[in-house]
């Protein structure tokens, strides 16, 4: 670790053992043990030097700090990997029902040793990461992985975006984590998952199938700014799609029944929003989304905050502008097989497919 006069950025890392405190001493103990076999042979598996690594372990946890230099996109690519392979082999030895299940953070940032650890934003940032409740909710809600990860917004922005090393930046969800002062976007990525599936598993604790899911309600998002972070996200991804007028219906539905006097600036709030995404290209796009979905969420967190049953029909307006997403997205696939035609034929759209004798 650097001397406290020069500045340096640390990948900080930290791994979380699910329903640890449920398990007896002895199976405590072994599992303590198996947790740092299995993180020893990622590392090993992607010639990463865990040797190197200031490790500071805290029973159900591991909390590292990375040396200065170690390839960001190894970490968040072929660890990863390993990892999820090495959970396996290790659970296939297990008693079926006490499997390892890991929550896994990443930050990087400033990290120095104090007395009881280490300071800086990127051990809090960690912290605050591995137990944000959309983690939770997504490794819990699924029975098919063993491993969730979630990434700062400067890990994916930086490293994830450039697609090295086998990354790809739409396997990621956004969400959005708030802990007492602490507030931040992150990226939620889980192995062998949709970003459907992801979406729906950190919203409410399961994949989102579309129209036939049944109404639930999701316990780990329990203020009106967790809520509405959510909803924001959910509401500012269906402008500039063809779900937006069912998912703006919605909106005014909300406002009517619990701000009427705020109806009319919110929707007209949204609908600008809704235009600018229209008209402008695909990077500007993304980097407008996020600071949409920030106002759009202070909006929805204001309404949320009048009644336990404005902060319901809020999260229910959460859910179904990704379940309309998402249907949106099955039915966006047309194919045309054996087609004859005279003169020219013109079929435009997204993942359109045409075929003829079985042939695209």
């Amino acid at each position: 670790m650097a001397s406290h006069n020069t500045i340096t950025r640390h990948l900080c890392m930290a791994a979380d053992v699910e329903q640890y405190s449920r398990l007896d001493i002895p199976q405590q103990e072994r599992t303590q043990a198996e947790l740092v076999q299995v993180l020893d042979k990622a590392a090993a598996l992607s010639n990463l030097d865990r040797l190197s690594w200031k490790r500071q372990p805290q029973g159900d946890q591991e909390f590292t700090v990375l040396p200065v230099g170690t390839p960001e996109p190894v970490v968040l690519g072929e660890f990863v990997r390993q990892l999820r392979v090495a959970l396996a082999e290790c659970n296939a030895h297990r008693p079926r029902k006490q499997p390892i299940r890991l929550r896994l953070a990443v930050d990087i940032g400033v990290a120095r040793t104090a007395a009881l650890g280490y300071s800086g934003p990127a051990p809090i940032a960690v912290a605050r990461y591995l137990n944000a409740p959309p983690l939770k909710s997504a490794l819990s809600g699924t029975r098919t992985t063993n491993l969730a990860v979630i990434i700062s917004d400067q890990l994916y922005q930086d490293v994830v975006q450039l697609r090295s090393h086998g990354l790809d930046p739409d396997q990621y969800v956004k969400v959005h984590v708030r802990h007492d002062e602490f507030a931040g976007y992150a990226w939620i990525h889980i192995p062998e998952h949709s970003t459907a599936e992801i979406r729906g598993l950190a919203l409410n604790g399961r994949p989102v199938t579309g129209a036939a899911d049944e109404k639930r309600e999701d316990y780990s998002m329990t203020t009106p700014e967790e809520i509405a972070a959510l909803a924001g996200m959910a509401v500012v991804g269906a402008m500039a799609t063809d779900t937006w007028t069912f998912v703006r219906d919605r909106c005014a539905s909300l406002l009517r029944r619990h701000a009427p006097e705020e109806k009319d600036a919110v929707l007209d709030l949204f609908d600008g929003f809704e235009q600018t995404l229209s008209a402008v290209g695909a990077e500007q796009h993304d980097s407008l989304t996020g600071m949409f979905a920030d106002r759009a969420a202070s909006a929805l967190a204001r309404v949320a905050a009048r009644s336990s049953e404005a902060a319901d029909e809020v999260r229910a307006l959460a859910e179904a502008a990704g379940s309309a997403r998402t249907e949106s997205t099955a039915r966006s696939t047309i194919s045309v097989r054996d087609v004859r035609v005279k003169g020219d034929f013109v079929l435009g759209g997204r993942d359109t497919k045409v075929s003829k004798g079985g042939q695209r």
